[in-house]
């Protein structure tokens, strides 16, 4: 049975009607638009269906839409509000959102207890419990529900035109830097379900939103960007769920130095704790640890397209157009932990026939260049090799190659990692300009593509241990 937060989260992130709370048409001091105005304009942008009423007094439209005085003549019901007031007034526009029965509520002012007023948002937090309300942030940007196709959300990643659906869920508590991921994200041809922005999560918390997307249909994998957590107890129940679930939690918690933690304090009032006992946590319930920003959604977008082929042991192909490139992979491999085993007798048989009589057959397997002289010999070398018995996953080594020789390349890894019921990753080492159409090719037919071999090595590795986590559980991974 959906508990009290569970049908909050519901009537926050699938609104069927919001309520935008000092939408306006009159600019603010820099001559830009008010916070309530640009997430109006984002909610109509990015196609939400549901029923929008923007509120306020000294208007009668905003961005064409009827304009109400106050919650009490919206003629509808409303599901969630977007609170777009000075954090002063804040307390009472949610007091008012309690006696009209808004079940949840967005609060984009900051200047809260990340700014020392802690008296203002414990105001703030009294207003909302009176009234039966819960809210995310102060001090966020919103949230964006691609699922849902609703972005009451004031980030400027909303000026994308479009988000790809899919299953990551993407919580943070930086809203600047999760925003500039999520556009990252985009570009690499991620697919995502939702989006949010906790702020100081002075009423729902990481643990309350980890524990939603835990029975969320429209989420496989779940991303958080966190600082610190506010409730361990309920954040390791949440992990717990989620890992019941088959979702795995790809995730980056920065506060390792003195100055970090000191900013994040400043930054969400939020304690960073102890890193040796998160660390604990991460291990206990699965949860997939990045240890450098940049990695977090290349990992989750790679982990949301390989759940349903994680490899069942640590011996790796390598298949190359140069020695080189295979062993920077192999040394990679050895560094991570994963195995480069000689390749049987029987596949370097089946080999030889695919290949120039001089490439390398161990494995590495190094095609050579001469393998353009060869027909089909580079999709019977990659076929050969991840049907044998002996391998659990492959990477695809790619030096300098253009186009149109690139697109070639990408329809046949692209070929391969469809049809294989293997990881299969490929790294791409080259110019990426030289292959303006094979790379964007490649992301878009869901294959994960990184720019080195230790990335794609080190995401590798996260695959393996996330299954062998989910077999000394006993759970399938999320389909």
């Amino acid at each position: 049975m959906a508990g009290p937060a569970t049908s909050a989260l519901d009537a926050l992130i699938r609104a069927r009607a919001v309520a935008v709370i000092g939408a306006s048409n009159t600019p603010n001091a820099a001559g830009g638009d008010k916070l309530g105005t640009v997430a109006l304009k984002h909610l109509i942008k990015h196609g939400y269906q549901g029923a929008i009423y923007p509120v306020n007094p000294k208007e009668t439209t905003v961005e064409g839409l009827p304009c109400f005085p106050t919650l009490d003549a919206v003629p509808g019901d409303i599901d969630m509000a977007v609170i777009a007031v000075p954090g002063p007034a804040c307390a009472a526009v949610m007091a008012a959102c309690g006696e009209r029965g808004v079940k949840a509520a967005i609060v984009l002012a900051s200047g809260f207890a990340e700014a020392g007023q802690r008296d203002m948002e414990t105001e703030l937090i009294n207003a909302a419990r009176t009234g039966g309300v819960r809210f995310c942030g102060p001090n966020t940007n919103g949230l964006i529900s691609v699922a849902g196709a609703m972005a009451p959300c004031t980030s400027m990643v909303c000026q994308l035109d479009v988000f790809r659906p899919g299953g990551i869920a993407f919580i943070t508590q930086s809203g600047a830097v999760g925003g500039s991921m999520l556009g990252t994200g985009t570009e690499e041809m991620g697919g995502f379900s939702h989006w949010i922005s906790v702020g100081n999560e002075a009423n729902l918390t990481v643990a309350d939103y980890l524990d939603w997307l835990a029975d969320d249909p429209d989420t496989t994998v779940i991303t958080l960007f966190i600082e610190g957590i506010r409730d361990p107890d309920r954040f390791a129940k949440a992990s717990a769920r989620a890992a019941a679930a088959g979702k795995p939690i790809v995730l980056n918690k920065i506060g390792l130095s003195d100055v970090s933690a000191a900013a994040s304090l400043s930054h969400t009032g939020a304690m960073v704790g102890s890193d040796d006992v998160f660390n604990a946590v991460c291990k206990k319930f699965g949860l997939v640890r990045v240890d450098d920003a940049s990695e977090l959604l290349p990992t989750a977008i790679t982990f949301s397209r390989l759940l349903n082929k994680l490899p069942r042991g640590r011996n790796m192909g390598l298949v190359a157009p140069s020695g080189g490139i295979g062993g920077v992979c192999a040394d990679e491999c050895h560094r991570w932990g994963l195995d480069v085993p000689e390749l049987s007798a029987e596949t370097q048989k089946a080999l030889k026939s695919s290949l120039p009589a001089f490439a390398a057959l161990r494995n590495p397997v190094d095609v050579t260049q001469e393998i353009r002289s060869f027909k089909t010999g580079y999709q019977d070398t990659i076929r050969t090799v991840l049907q044998a018995p002996e391998i659990d996953g492959l990477f695809l080594l790619v030096t300098m190659v253009a186009e149109p020789r690139a697109s070639i390349y990408a329809d046949m890894f692209t070929d391969a990692a469809k049809s294989a019921d293997k990881p299969v990753i490929v790294a791409w080492t080259g110019a990426a300009s030289l292959a303006s159409k094979a790379l964007p090719a490649l992301k878009q037919n869901g294959v994960p593509v990184y720019m080195s071999a230790r990335g794609a090595v080190k995401a590798m590795r996260r695959l393996y241990d996330y299954g062998r986590f989910l077999d000394s559980v006993g759970t399938e991974p999320q389909r």
